[in-house]
């Protein structure tokens, strides 16, 4: 029997999936922004002592809001600089894309945040407020005439608090009251800050890479305005913010592991700097650079808490398990330079022992 070609062809609904996911740039800010922020709900997790896996269809559901966020803010974006990217030669995925098709990803995405907000504000107003404020946050970021993205300083307010301090507090938020309990104000403090930090370097670290295109469009970004020196020493004070922030998370929580993730990647590091010449980088980005600290957040914290929880509470380890499906091959392709570490130090050991020999 012939196989019918036309059973073959991708449905309209097939085809328009794919072009939103293409729009949506989610192999950009996938790992890098989730990461994170579920480390952050592990962390809230272990500090109020409740096991994950009761949580996971709201972990879920969390992801969910954050994904459609994520694809609005995507899409919004690349929209709203079209004739900003043309000026500096850039390319731009939606330069060509039909006005119909983003009005169309725009309005479906905000549908569905209204949705999920609305459950947010039954559960706790504040969890609201922190969801919606980053829709509002990254809105005035992109569209005129606001577009604060062009406006010095309060566009690295506005990414900030759009593309971390928001979901970070919205996190613990949710954690805290699905897991019955008011959120701790020195919990929140700390997260609030660790994500300030951590979001104005990696505004920061965007601007200075992109500063010759922004000034050639004439995108008046803060590190446009005031200059690169000016925008490496901002990113080394949101550094010295971030980290003793990270060191705050850490005492809270009290947990081993995260100590001793940290110091294994600090480990890795130093080998990155001295054997492989990798730069490390605060926020000036270089060729074959290393975001100091962004790996971290991205794999080895999250790493660390999620086997602190399973030791605790053994059925977290069907959220461990998922976690590695979401992230594995983001969290493998970096774990797997300590086979290179170790190769490094076997050899130094055998030469050691020749020399002594």
């Amino acid at each position: 029997m012939m196989n019918d070609p036309a059973a073959s062809e991708p449905t309209a609904r097939q085809r328009a999936a794919y072009t939103l996911f293409q729009m949506a740039r989610a192999s950009e800010w996938w790992a890098y922004k989730f990461a994170p922020i579920l480390a952050t709900a592990y962390a809230t997790a272990t500090v109020v002592r409740v096991p994950l896996w009761p949580l996971l269809p709201r972990l879920l559901l969390l992801l969910l809001a954050l994904t459609v966020g994520a694809t609005y803010v995507s899409v919004l974006n690349d929209w709203t600089d079209r004739a900003d990217d043309a000026a500096a030669g850039k390319a731009n995925r939606l330069a060509r894309q039909s006005g119909r098709v983003v009005a169309a990803a725009l309005v479906g995405c905000a549908s569905v945040g209204l949705a999920i907000g609305a459950y947010f504000w039954r559960l706790s107003p504040l969890a609201a407020g922190l969801y919606l404020g980053a829709w509002v946050a990254y809105s005035l970021y992109s569209l005129p005439p606001l577009r604060l993205k062009v406006r010095s300083g309060w566009g690295l307010l506005a990414d900030t608090a759009g593309a971390h301090l928001f979901p970070q507090l919205l996190t613990a938020t949710l954690v805290s009251q699905w897991a019955g309990v008011a959120p701790a104000a020195p919990w929140l403090g700390a997260v609030g800050a660790w994500a300030l930090g951590c979001g104005l370097r990696n505004i920061l670290w965007h601007q200075l890479g992109d500063a010759a295109n922004d000034a050639q469009a004439g995108v008046n970004t803060f590190v446009v305005r005031w200059g690169a020196p000016t925008g490496r020493r901002l990113a080394v004070a949101a550094l010295l913010l971030e980290g003793a922030a990270l060191l705050g998370l850490l005492y809270l929580l009290r947990q081993p592991l995260a100590y001793l993730g940290l110091g294994l990647y600090g480990v890795l590091t130093g080998l990155r700097a001295r054997v492989w010449r990798q730069p490390v980088v605060i926020a000036q980005p270089q060729a074959g650079q290393h975001i100091l600290l962004n790996e971290y957040y991205e794999v080895y914290y999250p790493l660390a808490l999620l086997l602190a929880q399973v030791w605790r509470y053994p059925a977290d380890a069907g959220v461990l398990a998922l976690h590695g499906l979401l992230f594995g091959v983001h969290s493998w392709q970096r774990l797997r330079l300590w086979g290179r570490a170790l190769a490094v130090l076997s050899g130094k050991i055998r030469r050691h022992h020749a020399e002594g020999a």
